[in-house]
């Protein structure tokens, strides 16, 4: 995959916040980590579907039952935003 076909993958404020929150598991921290690789890589990843907004807004599980995390796909600047984490 060459660096041409990754979606660079910005998080919103809220995003920054929850990561930067000090309870927050280090393991769940790495899961969104790894996550967020993925959907740079494939923003329309398998297990994703399309959020209750509808459109391009897709959520997508983290692995092993951490939560879900809410992004939007903005195609006509190749790139998504990270717009919500809900750990669980």
């Amino acid at each position: 995959m060459s660096e041409e076909d990754l979606w660079p993958v910005e998080p919103s404020e809220a995003v920054v916040d929850a990561l930067a929150d000090p309870v927050l598991p280090v393991e769940l921290f790495s899961k969104v980590f790894a996550l967020t690789v993925a959907i740079a890589e494939d923003p329309w990843l398998k297990d994703s579907s399309v959020a209750v907004q509808g459109g391009h807004w897709r959520t997508v599980p983290i692995p092993d039952g951490g939560g879900i995390v809410e992004y939007l796909i903005i195609e006509a600047e190749h790139r998504v935003i990270l717009t919500r984490i809900f750990p669980f």
